[in-house]
């Protein structure tokens, strides 16, 4: 029989001890029999001993060890990891009702603590319902349907007047291409498109990228809430930058509704409002459901498309023998008289490769958003338990070593075979999710990446400045992996 200390230093140690055992043991023990297993951590921080700058590239490491489906003691949580083609698409679109749903997370209680909108919200019939109405609107609106075209080579014309404006000049490009593209979906979600020099656009695009960037880095205060209390500063920053998007969203409601017309729908808004009146008193629809949804549009419809790009532009000037040869096949399909049109695409697999290659290597979302099971499930072969925590690292699926040879490498043949002159698919590419969650607005980014990037190489040349350093295509991650500024010199080709 072993006696307890008496004295009270001794005591202390004891009880101590014994709540670090209990502590240790609750941290390692498995929420089910069954459950994927994972490496070992530290108790409070977890898993995070294995972890350096590049999570996604760490995470992916790991399952070369544990397998496809694995989990990781994330700070004071448990998460499955899910990564490899045949895994995510078991998760994502196989048992899809299963895993769509989204966990509560402080950092988004910050945010959007009733989870409104599209991208945040639970997965029950409200939000199945909310979502089917703003699939179906978008799309009366032209959103992903070649009907688009003119307004997307509307925005593509005022860039590219951008571009001879600053010809000649180590500039960054990327506010421009941030800009232009966000115009886009303005003009579809707030009926109008703004001036490049506005002010307010200028600081809402800035204060949106700010905060996708805020956000990745927020996501360790969500795990580790002892580190909060030191981190006032970052808190109160994202909150700010948030608050600034969420009411630039409600000022276009405000000004919609001053003059709505249920007769005259021209826009998302207009659209949302009548149906608001159509279903008075339901909580589908209200101004927070709105707002909330309208910050999705803006900030996915600018952000995902408009990095995208910037990751095309990167790699033409690393890579200038490429860029010449999308030229080439452009120049020989379109001639020097017009702009390419979607109609071209057919015409131009090499080009088309490019852009697929650009999306592989570039992953801009290493991540999707974090799932949550809805119910017990088999995944993998193991037991998921109801409630836990999914991260989806689409990251493996683009750098899978099985799958794509040298996959660190920036090669369009991957997508092109040169025998039949045509684009060679692959089902280990998925650079818009999948399944119930999957990017509401693929085909839009599609026809824009298409058309902003053929008519930026039709026109202009990219190149570096001289004498400067390569850019680094490691990348930064926030809520989206964003090439690190970089400055090029554009000339316009048939001057």
């Amino acid at each position: 029989m072993v006696s307890l200390p008496t004295d009270p230093l001794s005591l202390l140690v004891f009880v101590l001890v014994i709540l670090l055992l209990m502590i240790t043991f609750h941290h390692y023990q498995a929420p089910c029999k069954n459950f994927p297993p994972g490496p070992w951590g530290l108790p409070i921080i977890g898993s995070f001993i294995y972890f350096g700058k590049t999570s996604y590239k760490d995470m992916m490491r790991l399952s070369k060890q544990y397998g496809d489906v694995y989990s990781l003691k994330m700070g004071s949580r448990i998460v499955v990891v899910v990564s490899g083609t045949d895994a995510i698409k078991e998760c994502l679109v196989k048992r899809g009702n299963t895993f769509a749903d989204r966990p509560n997370m402080w950092l988004m209680d910050l945010f959007n603590p009733k989870y409104e909108g599209i991208a945040d919200g639970h997965f029950d019939e409200k939000w199945q319902r909310r979502r089917q109405f703003a699939h179906t609107t978008l799309r009366g609106f032209g959103f992903g349907k070649t009907s688009m075209e003119s307004k997307i080579s509307e925005e593509v014309s005022f860039l590219l007047d951008e571009f001879r404006d600053i010809q000649g000049k180590p500039i960054d490009a990327g506010p421009m291409v941030n800009r232009s593209v966000s115009n886009v979906i303005c003009s579809i979600a707030f009926g109008k498109r703004f001036d490049y020099s506005d002010n307010t656009f200028k600081l809402m695009i800035d204060v949106m990228g700010k905060w996708f960037e805020l956000a990745g880095k927020m996501f360790e205060l969500d795990l580790f809430p002892f580190l909060r209390p030191f981190s006032k500063t970052h808190i109160d920053c994202f909150v700010q930058l948030g608050d600034d998007l969420k009411k630039f969203c409600k000022q276009q409601i405000d000004e919609h509704r001053e003059v709505f017309d249920p007769d005259n729908i021209g826009d998302f808004i207009d659209a949302y409002l009548a149906e608001t009146m159509k279903q008075d008193g339901n909580e589908d629809f209200t101004d927070d459901q709105l707002k909330h949804t309208l910050v999705d549009l803006f900030s996915a419809g600018t952000e995902t498309t408009a990095t995208t790009l910037k990751w095309g532009l990167l790699f033409m000037v690393l890579h200038p023998e490429i860029q010449e040869r999308v030229f080439n096949e452009i120049d020989q399909v379109v001639g020097v008289n017009r702009l390419p049109r979607l109609e071209d695409r057919k015409d131009l697999p090499y080009t088309e490769a490019t852009i697929l290659e650009i999306q592989r290597l570039g992953s801009i979302v290493p991540f999707a958003l974090q799932h949550s099971t809805m119910r017990h499930s088999i995944l993998g072969g193991y037991n998921i338990p109801k409630g836990t925590e999914l991260t989806v690292l689409l990251w493996s699926i683009h750098h899978d070593q099985n799958a794509w040879s040298n996959p660190g490498k920036f090669d369009p043949k991957r997508f092109y075979d040169s025998m039949i002159n045509a684009v060679r698919k692959s089902d280990h590419f998925m650079p818009f999710s999948a399944g119930r969650r999957v990017c509401m607005g693929e085909q839009l980014a599609k026809h824009e990446l298409f058309l902003y990037f053929t008519a930026m190489i039709h026109q202009f040349k990219f190149t570096l400045p001289v004498g400067t350093k390569k850019p680094c295509t490691e990348g930064v991650l926030g809520l989206t992996l964003v090439p690190a500024p970089f400055k090029v010199i554009i000339e316009e080709r048939n001057s």
